[in-house]
C-alpha cells in the first residue's frame, strides 16, 4: 500500500557525504566510461551554446561554477545521450546518478567530448587571437586564418591539442602558447561534487527537493521516477516513458502530471500531490505501478477516442475525467456496452455543465463513487454527480479561447462535419492535424477575416467568435484568399460554410460572411452538445444488472 511523507523532520544521513573535487579531465573520463548517469527524471536539457560558452568561459578565467551532486549506487547497463555523443555503460554498482549538475555535465561532454569539431550543436572555438570562446566561424573566415580558430573538442587531451598545433600553429609561438595554456586551465579545473551514498528514500527524497529548490522545483512525479524508476529493469520504468508509450495510440502527448496522478489514485493514494512524491515500499511494487498506470492509460484512452468522440489529448475539455476513468477501467476492465454509453455521457455532462473542472474536492467525490465488485452501481454514482443541464451551452456569440474548456467543446463539434484542407481537399485527421501543429506552439484554428478588415459596427461580434475560425495547417495570412479560391462545395460544407456565406465572403462583406457561417453552425453546435450529453434520456442500467435470480431473492 502507498503511503505519503508526513510533516515530521527529515533524518539525519549515517554516513556524512563525501566532499571531494573532480579534475574536468577526470570528470568528462567518468562520463565518457559511462559512470556518470543522467536519470530519466531529470528535465530535457534547457541550456543553449551562449550557456555552455558563458560556463567555458568560467573554467577557462577560474571562476567558480557550482558544486555537483551524485548519488552513488547501481545502475544497470544502458546508453546514454549527451547531445551528439552516445555513451555506452554497463553495469555497476558504483554509477554516479547526477542530482543536481545535469546541465554543466552534458554541456562540458557536448563540447569537449565531440568526435568532430561541429557535429553539435554547442560546438565552440576559441579565438587565439581574440582569446574569447566563440561559435563555429564561417568556413571562409576559417580558411583564411586556420591557425587562429582552435577547435574546443581537442583541449581534453594534450596529445590531440599538440597534433592540432603541429598541423595548424607551426609558426606562432604566441598562439601555441595561448592553446596551451587554455588546455591545462580547462582540463585542470577543479570542480567540487558531493557523492551521496544512502538507501534511505525519506532521504533520497529530502535531498531530491532541496538540492531543487532554487529556480523550477521537481515535481513529484521527478521525485518518485527518481526514487523508484530509474534502476528499474522493466519497461516502463518512468512518467516519461509511460507518456512516449502512449503515443502509438495517436492521443498527442498526455501530461506526465495527469499520469503521476493516476497513478497515486490506482496506488490507493489521495489524488492530490500537496508537493510530496509517493512512497512504495521496494522496486518491484514501483514496477506494478508504472505498468498499471501504462495499460490503465491505454484503456481510457481508447475509450475516450472510440466511445468519447475525443480524437486528441489536447481536445479534451478537462484533463480530471482521464484519471477517474482510469480508476474506472483499473476496477473494471470490460465493462458492458451499456455502462460504456452512460460513461460517454457522464464524460459530456460533466465537460458542458463545469464539473470535470478537477479541483481536488469534486474529483475525490468522482474517485469514492467508483465501487470494486459493483460496475453498475459505480456508473450510477458517477452519473448522479453530472446530471444538472447547464442554462447555457457554448455559444458562438462567445470569444474563441481554445485553451479553454468551452473552446475545446466548439472545435469537437466542428470536428464533426469532417472538416477538408482547403487546398487539397483531402479529409483532415484530427489527431495527425494537431500533432503537426501543437509541438510548435501554432494555433491549429486560425482566423479567416482579419480584425483590420471589417468596419465596427453590427456585425463584429463574430470577430473573435469560433464563426472566424477555420481549422487549416498555419498560414502567415492569406487564409481569407486561399478560401476565396474554393469552389467545391463539400469542402466549404465541411468547414460549416454555406452557399450564401461564400457569396458574401466574394462580395467583401466580411461580416456578413460571419453571421451567416454563426447562424448555420449554432444550432449543430446545439444538436451535437445534446447527442452527446443525452440529459433527457434514461440512464437507467442495463436489463441483465436488474434481474434477480432465484439465489439472490
Amino acid at each position: 500500500m502507498a503511503t505519503s511523507s508526513d510533516n515530521q523532520s527529515p533524518e539525519s544521513l549515517a554516513r556524512r557525504p563525501e566532499a571531494r573535487t573532480f579534475k574536468i579531465e577526470d570528470l568528462l573520463a567518468e562520463v565518457r566510461l559511462g559512470r556518470v548517469r543522467i536519470p530519466s527524471f531529470q528535465r530535457g536539457l534547457k541550456w543553449e551554446r551562449e550557456d555552455a560558452r558563458k560556463l567555458i568561459d568560467s573554467l577557462y578565467r577560474g571562476y567558480p561554477v557550482g558544486t555537483l551532486l551524485f548519488w552513488e549506487t547501481t545502475a544497470e547497463p544502458g546508453e546514454m545521450r549527451f547531445g551528439s555523443l552516445n555513451v555506452s555503460g554497463g553495469g555497476r554498482s558504483d554509477a554516479l546518478w547526477v542530482v543536481d549538475g545535469q546541465q554543466r555535465i552534458v554541456s562540458l561532454a557536448r563540447v569537449l567530448l565531440a568526435s568532430e569539431p561541429e557535429v553539435d550543436e554547442f560546438a565552440l572555438y576559441f579565438d587565439l587571437e581574440e582569446r574569447k570562446f566563440a561559435a563555429p566561424p564561417l568556413p571562409s573566415k576559417r580558411d583564411e586564418d586556420p591557425s587562429r580558430w582552435l577547435p574546443m573538442n581537442v583541449v581534453l587531451d594534450s596529445e590531440r591539442l599538440f597534433q592540432w598545433l603541429l598541423e595548424q600553429v607551426p609558426d606562432s609561438k604566441e598562439r601555441r602558447d595561448r592553446a596551451i595554456l587554455l588546455g591545462k586551465r580547462i582540463r585542470e579545473y577543479d570542480i567540487p561534487a558531493y557523492l551521496l551514498r544512502t538507501s534511505n528514500e525519506d532521504i533520497l527524497r529530502e535531498v531530491f527537493e532541496r538540492s531543487n529548490s532554487s529556480g523550477k522545483k521537481l515535481e513529484a512525479s521527478e521525485i518518485f521516477d527518481a526514487l523508484h524508476g530509474a534502476r528499474s529493469q522493466t519497461r516502463p520504468a518512468t512518467i516519461p516513458q509511460i507518456v512516449s508509450e502512449l503515443e502509438k495510440y495517436g492521443f498527442g502527448h498526455v501530461d506526465e502530471k495527469i499520469l503521476y496522478r493516476l497513478l497515486r489514485v490506482l496506488q490507493g493514494a489521495d489524488v492530490s500531490e500537496w508537493g510530496q512524491s509517493l512512497r512504495l515500499a521496494d522496486v518491484k511494487l514501483a514496477e506494478t505501478a508504472y505498468r498499471e498506470t501504462a495499460q490503465t492509460a491505454a484503456f481510457t484512452i481508447q475509450f475516450l477516442k472510440r466511445d468519447g468522440g475525443i480524437p486528441h489529448y489536447a481536445l479534451l475539455p478537462y484533463k480530471q475525467p482521464l484519471v477517474i476513468l482510469g480508476k474506472f477501467f483499473h476496477q473494471h476492465p470490460s465493462p458492458q456496452p451499456r455502462s460504456r454509453d452512460l460513461l460517454t455521457r457522464w464524460l459530456w455532462r460533466g465537460a458542458l455543465n463545469g464539473t470535470h473542472q478537477g479541483d481536488n474536492v469534486s474529483t475525490r467525490a468522482a474517485l469514492k463513487c467508483i465501487m470494486p465488485g459493483n460496475e453498475q452501481e459505480s456508473v450510477q454514482r458517477m452519473l448522479g454527480m453530472v446530471k444538472p443541464k447547464p442554462a447555457a451551452l457554448p455559444d458562438l456569440s462567445h470569444p474563441f479561447k481554445f485553451r479553454f474548456a468551452a473552446g475545446k467543446l466548439q472545435i469537437l463539434a466542428l470536428m464533426e462535419l469532417g472538416p477538408r484542407d482547403i487546398e487539397t481537399g483531402a479529409l483532415l485527421r484530427m489527431g495527425e492535424f494537431l500533432d503537426s501543429v501543437l509541438p510548435d506552439r501554432k494555433l491549429p484554428f486560425h482566423p479567416v477575416i482579419a480584425s483590420s478588415s471589417i468596419s465596427h459596427g453590427g456585425h463584429n461580434g463574430y470577430m473573435l467568435s469560433v464563426a472566424n475560425r477555420l481549422a487549416h495547417p498555419s498560414r502567415a495570412g492569406g487564409l481569407r484568399r486561399l478560401l476565396l479560391g474554393v469552389t467545391d462545395k463539400a469542402i466549404l460544407a465541411s468547414h460549416g460554410i454555406t452557399d450564401e456565406a461564400m457569396q458574401a465572403l466574394r462580395k467583401g462583406d466580411a461580416g456578413g460572411f460571419l453571421t451567416l457561417r454563426a447562424e448555420y453552425l449554432r444550432p449543430h453546435f446545439k444538436s451535437f452538445f445534446e447527442r452527446h450529453a443525452r440529459w433527457d434520456e434514461s440512464d437507467r442500467p442495463s436489463l441483465t444488472s436488474m434481474l434477480v435470480t432465484e439465489e439472490e431473492d
